[in-house]
């Protein structure tokens, strides 16, 4: 039975989501935990990345029903979100957590087709929020900005 194009994209997604989820996994254990620090930031990571690989594989072992390849706009949204996401891990040390984040998701929010002004109180609640969960309730401590150091 020939496969379309669709069924094809999902299997290449898979597999490097797959791959993403790998590495992802294996440099997480390159963290080193703080003193005192029950929960070290390497458990996010690999938090994440257990059910990303579980679905990258349901993506190579069963594609999905939708066999038609995305637009050209809906690819170059894709495509932008990944530049921006690895911008953000470019950023995030020499610029700290507060300031990369919100820049992120506030462009974030715009690419799912927000406007500015639903963007920037959005993305600062957002940033506020993650910054609060991962200091506070997690213990897992974020980059300062530089000469911030609270």
């Amino acid at each position: 039975m020939k496969e379309g194009v669709g069924a094809v994209g999902d299997r290449v997604t898979g597999v490097v989501l797959l791959l993403v989820a790998a590495v992802a996994w294996w440099l997480s254990h390159d963290f080193t935990s703080g003193f005192g620090q029950t929960i070290g930031p390497g458990a996010f990571p690999r938090l994440v990345s257990v059910p990303l690989g579980l679905l990258s594989l349901y993506l190579i072992a069963r594609p999905g029903v939708n066999q038609r390849w995305p637009e050209r706009s809906a690819l170059l949204r894709q495509l932008s979100l990944l530049v921006l996401l690895m911008v953000y891990a470019g950023l995030i040390q020499p610029l700290g957590f507060l300031p990369t984040a919100l820049l992120t998701v506030t462009l974030m929010i715009r690419l799912f087709g927000a406007s500015w002004r639903q963007a920037l109180p959005f993305g600062l609640l957002l940033t506020l929020g993650l910054y609060l969960l991962f200091e506070f309730a997690l213990g897992m401590p974020l980059p300062d900005m530089p000469g911030m150091n609270w």
